[in-house]
């Protein structure tokens, strides 16, 4: 409900500048990031993740109505702040639980599962925000925050009812440690170079929105937008996961990059409110196959003991270069146009394609 009307709310309503709206959404996504690797390799240590998970969630829960009062870029950026610790909490160990449950076998169709329950979530609250913003006097940007804690809450009491775990011995280590390059297997660095790479380029959704309302899509029909988007990913995320566990996460993952290529071209070159929603679904089909799809991959190399760890570190790659990612975005975009905007994020993105090559999913998941 919240995120397909937060940027229309901090462009149009509040006024902050392009720029301004890339450092919120970088310092945020890198905050996050950081918790990641934190948060996977103590509930490895731990040797439970349930209560991490659960952490996670209220927190975020907690912090997303505050949205109502916010009316300067600090207090947006605060509320959002917090809102990325509760995910940066959860992430990691939530991944390493559904790792577990899918097993090597079916992993895709577990993170694929995973993908389209969530955003099963995201196409209620996208109709729920059209709906809304139609149908309510004035300005309801505010009240719709509000009301947005109601499923937030609902999704707290089905983590901390529903989810069941294995527990492990807990792993003796007075903090968590961070682990050496050697470390890594050869596989596992080329996927955090290409997750780098990859993600200086596949810039938050909010521009992509920004980018919908500049192509003549009407603020009001924003959360429709994003609806597609969500629809599409709904429908192909757990046929994307069974199509990884079926032909190899690489190729899978590698199919959904090439796809960001073309939307990314498409948002740049054309200038049709029409297309726009094209454009949307077909960001919908590579999210669907490609988010869970790298998730898979990265439990699928990774050993057991280090697998809450090694998503931290995906989930921290992915994150901290969501800074340099907003600030690349907005300033390009204050400074040039949209047009530079896209075509810098699919050149990126192709690069982090080639970057994939040498990855193998085959052999021991911890050489």
């Amino acid at each position: 409900m919240i995120f397909p009307l937060l940027p229309v709310f901090m462009a149009e309503v509040l006024g902050i500048p392009r720029v301004l709206i890339g450092l919120i959404e970088g310092i945020v996504q890198s905050l996050a990031a950081v918790l990641k690797v934190i948060s996977g390799q103590i509930s490895d240590r731990l040797g439970r993740r349930k209560s991490l998970v659960t952490s996670g969630y209220i927190l975020s829960s907690a912090a997303k109505p505050f949205l109502a009062l916010a009316y300067s870029w600090p207090a947006v950026l605060l509320v959002r702040g917090l809102d990325r610790i509760g995910k940066g909490i959860r992430t990691a160990p939530r991944d390493a639980l559904l790792g577990v449950a899918g097993g090597r076998k079916s992993s895709g169709r577990a993170f694929g599962f995973h993908r389209a329950m969530d955003t099963g979530g995201a196409v209620v609250g996208a109709v729920t925000a059209f709906v809304l913003m139609r149908w309510w006097p004035g300005n309801p940007y505010r009240w719709i925050f509000l009301l947005a804690a109601v499923p937030a809450w609902l999704g707290v009491a089905c983590v901390a009812t529903g989810v069941k775990e294995s527990l492990r011995p807990a792993v003796p280590a007075a903090v968590p440690e961070i682990p050496r390059r050697r470390s890594w297997s050869r596989s596992f660095r080329f996927l955090l170079a290409s997750t780098l790479i990859f993600g200086l380029g596949n810039y938050t959704m909010t521009f992509f929105l920004l980018r919908v309302r500049e192509m003549g899509v009407a603020a009001a029909f924003i959360p429709l937008a994003y609806l597609v988007f969500n629809i599409f990913y709904l429908l192909f995320a757990y046929p994307g996961g069974a199509a990884a566990d079926r032909w190899g996460k690489k190729p899978v993952l590698a199919a959904g990059y090439l796809l960001y290529v073309g939307a990314a071209l498409g948002f740049a070159l054309i200038d049709s409110a029409a297309f726009a929603w094209l454009l949307m679904a077909v960001m919908g089909l590579y999210m669907a196959i490609s988010d869970g799809t790298a998730r898979a991959l990265v439990s699928d190399i990774t050993p057991d003991k280090k697998r809450g760890g090694s998503l931290g570190w995906y989930h921290t790659a992915l994150g901290l270069v969501g800074f340099p990612s907003g600030l690349l975005a907005g300033a390009l975009w204050d400074l040039f146009s949209s047009r530079e905007v896209f075509i810098a994020g699919a050149v990126l993105a192709l690069a982090a394609w080639f970057l994939l090559l040498p990855v193998r999913e085959s052999g021991s998941p911890g050489e």
